[in-house]
């Protein structure tokens, strides 16, 4: 027979909390009653209840096929958990290390299942989702359930004791409580039913264990400067999914709490519960009758000894039986911080006209002054377009284009150590530990726009930078390879003679964008994949799994890519004797002798003119050319940096088109689109070609377009459906798309212009899943729209 009655805060846990009734505790929960009125009264109820008759909800893991009900959830899953559990709490209600050791593991598991296990835990994950039914609730959860124990595990971990109190320790109906000092109960971020994130400085998770110990996990940066630390900031490196190596038995243990620090302690479990709290004494349930500071006020009690913090924080060093060192620094990192990346910048001096800290370039007044600080990009370290901009002058120096050189120059006289120099470079301005999520612009209600699709310096002035023009910021993400990431066979600082044809396309493609990075007309982001392993791992996977498939998507994709890899090996064999270039492209690529001849002769006759032919004959052993070909950021990617950023997304490929359209919310298998009439009238985008010459943005046909674009993108945003707004908005576009039609030759056009507003967005239940186990803390629910540029069908 299935389980029905499923407890999220196990039995044996409540009967450590027991002291004036063998075998029940006393709980507080409101009580609704029903006024003559018709208004409804809440009052608190208190009863004395045994461990089985409360702290449970009926079928709260079951999942259901048809009329049959599975309990594995409850038996499979926490049965395992609870047992390891049960005898992990109990080791850490000893003072015996050697037990603190063998259980380390078991018990944060334990903890991490606790927090998301119970309706409020439960609640949180469907918050993080547009929709989820039970048994894909349960799945979720399953993937969700050990997010926080590398950053609990890595935390500053404080046990302690109410012994000598007459007060005890409650236990809530959520018993892993978050408390920052920054967030009261009714703030923001503690709004039901989220918690603090555990990632925030300021954020300490607070466990009790029985009725007389409890465990504190404080931050390491908070814990030593609990003063200037900044409570709403992310530690350092808030990556969570991650291994990382901690002394097992490094607890705090000294800290016995008056009757006055335990009630505080049972104020802040109080505030947070979902409903109730139970306590083996009526009195210890209203704490709040002695606790006489403010919320803030209530951190002093949870901060644990100055002077026992020595052992935690600096550097480990670790050797293996098999040779191999491990480093780590006190926050997880296991390669040393480049401190050449840091800043300090103090807002306090700065004037209005000044340059805003945050590495933008543009003035303070115009940029970050009067912006919470949750919506700006980091001010500590050097970002994303200043790291970009160094790349270029890197690259300019090291190839002599700004001593004379000429980029005909470069093709013939490419070096290894030039390509060592400069990727080495490119690797030591984005470490593989950076802290992307920071550095990326947050979901601000600008007008932003992602573009996804090939990544090549011969096809993204295409479509991709006339579509800058449009927006407040274009995001566009970079093909360069990172070092750091990459096995030494197609490594360039390992293997640059394999490497000069892809430098040639990497440097070239910067060199391009420097301008419009220099600008801010256009953000060149890194794939935060990249610093994030176990999202690197997912996402590969996930790759391999589409490409098991092998179903071509859109020809027309096909077709561009295979033209450009021909052209590739073409411009890459160069200097390679004609003979077996014509070879090679009969045997690889299926073409009669006449037409390889053909392509050759066309190529050889425009070879110092066209900037990417490799002119320089390259060693035998390193003749094999590393061509790498990226389309990103790829499908999962794309709606993740777009839900972070707040972007729509941007697309000229069919493929990547279909992919998106399948992620459309549906209501009963159907998808809506309020915004439809509008949006299907306006079929074109004047290309702005003083842009791409200038960089300054035109006015006429096309401010009209960024104007329109802006509004209706607005009233997605905001879910509004005003009638006589998105009438006005499609007589405007009629008369615009009629205008533009007039002047066929004056402005250009990206035709087949294409926009999907569904109701609800685009998501994926992967990525949604990714975004909760990331360092990102603040994200759109959905991606709200796509625009397609030639998007046939």
């Amino acid at each position: 027979m299935a389980t029905k009655d499923n407890h999220y805060i196990p039995q044996w846990h409540q009967k450590g909390f027991m002291s004036d009734h063998d075998n029940q505790l006393c709980h507080l929960m409101p009580k609704k009653i029903s006024l003559p009125n018709g208004e409804l009264k809440v009052v608190e109820n208190c009863k004395w209840y045994t461990p089985a008759q409360r702290f449970y909800e009926e079928h709260l893991y079951s999942t259901f096929f048809g009329e049959k009900i599975n309990d594995e959830i409850e038996q499979k899953l926490f049965g395992p958990i609870d047992d390891n559990g049960s005898k992990a709490v109990r080791a850490f209600l000893t003072d015996d290390q050697g037990q603190w050791h063998l259980n380390f593991e078991d018990f944060f598991t334990y903890l991490d299942a606790q927090k998301l296990r119970t309706p409020k835990g439960l609640d949180w994950i469907r918050s993080k989702y547009p929709e989820l039914d039970q048994l894909q609730l349960m799945i979720e959860m399953q993937s969700l359930r050990t997010m926080h124990c590398t950053l609990w595990a890595e935390c500053v971990r404080e046990l302690v004791s109410a012994e000598d109190s007459e007060v005890k320790f409650i236990v809530s109906d959520h018993p892993i409580t978050v408390y920052n000092y920054a967030c009261p109960p009714g703030s923001e971020l503690c709004e039901y039913p989220n918690d603090p994130d555990i990632a925030l400085k300021g954020s300490q998770t607070i466990f009790p264990l029985d009725k007389n110990r409890c465990l504190i996990l404080t931050n390491l940066e908070y814990a030593q400067d609990p003063e200037n630390a900044n409570p709403l900031e992310q530690r350092t490196h808030a990556t969570r999914m991650r291994r990382s190596m901690v002394n097992t038995i490094e607890f705090i243990n000294s800290r016995k709490l008056t009757a006055g620090d335990v009630s505080k302690i049972n104020h802040i479990i109080k505030s947070r519960a979902k409903v109730s709290v139970a306590a083996g004494t009526k009195d210890w349930l209203y704490p709040e009758r002695d606790v006489n500071c403010d919320w803030a006020e209530l951190r002093h009690v949870l901060i644990p000894p100055k002077n026992e913090l020595s052992r935690y924080g600096g550097e480990m060093y670790a050797q293996f039986e098999d040779g191999k060192f491990h480093y780590q620094d006190a926050f997880g990192r296991t390669t040393p911080l480049n401190e050449y990346l840091n800043k300090e910048v103090d807002e306090t001096q700065l004037g209005r006209n000044d340059t805003c800290g945050c590495g933008s370039g543009k003035k303070y007044k115009n940029c970050c002054r009067g912006v919470p600080q949750d919506l700006r990009t980091t001010w500590s370290v050097a970002s994303i377009r200043e790291r970009h901009l160094a790349f270029c002058k890197c690259i300019r120096g090291e190839l002599g284009l700004d001593s004379g050189k000429t980029w005909l120059d470069v093709r013939r006289e490419l070096s290894d150590e030039q390509i060592q120099r400069i990727y080495g470079f490119y690797s030591a301005l984005w470490p593989s530990e950076t802290d992307i999520y920071p550095l990326l612009p947050k979901s601000d209600g600008k007008f932003r726009g992602l573009y996804t699709g090939v990544l090549d310096v011969r096809t993204i002035g295409i479509s991709a930078l006339p579509m800058a023009s449009m927006f407040d910021e274009f995001l566009i993400e970079t093909p360069v390879t990172n070092p750091n990431n990459v096995r030494p066979e197609f490594n360039p600082i390992e293997n640059p003679g394999r490497y000069k044809y892809q430098a040639l396309k990497d440097f070239m493609f910067m060199l391009q964008l420097e301008p419009y990075i220099g600008l801010g007309l256009v953000n060149l982001i890194p794939d935060p994949s990249e610093f994030d392993m176990p999202l690197m791992n997912a996402m590969m996977a996930l790759a391999r799994d589409r490409s098991n498939r092998k179903k071509i998507l859109n020809k027309q994709d096909y077709q561009l890519h295979r033209s450009m890899f021909i052209e590739d090996v073409l411009n890459s064999t160069a200097m390679m004797p004609r003979d077996i270039r014509i070879r090679l492209l009969i045997s690889e690529y299926g073409f009669d002798e006449e037409a390889a001849t053909k392509a050759i002769d066309e190529l050889e006759f425009s070879a110092e003119a066209s900037s990417l032919v490799m002119l320089q004959q390259v060693e035998h052993e390193n003749a094999g050319q590393f061509l790498q070909f990226r389309m990103g950021p790829n499908y999962e990617m794309a709606l993740l940096i777009a839900q972070a950023t707040g972007s729509v997304l941007v697309t000229d490929s069919g493929s990547r088109w279909q992919e998106l359209m399948a992620a459309q919310h549906r209501t009963q298998g159907i998808v809506t689109y309020p915004w439809n009439e509008v949006h299907s009238q306006f079929n074109a985008i004047p290309i702005d070609e003083k842009f791409q010459d200038t960089f300054l943005k035109s006015q006429g046909h096309f401010a009209i377009a960024r104007n329109w674009l802006k509004t209706t993108d607005r009233m997605v945003l905001d879910n509004n459906r005003d009638a006589a707004q998105l009438a006005r908005l499609t007589e405007q576009a009629s008369h615009f798309m009629g205008r533009l039609e007039q002047h066929s030759t004056e402005p250009l056009l990206l035709d087949r212009f294409r926009i999907s507003s569904p109701e609800g967005g685009f998501y994926d239940a992967t990525v949604q899943r990714l975004l909760a186990r990331s360092s990102c803390l603040r994200y759109d629910r959905s991606v709200r729209s796509v625009y397609g540029i030639g998007i046939h069908g």
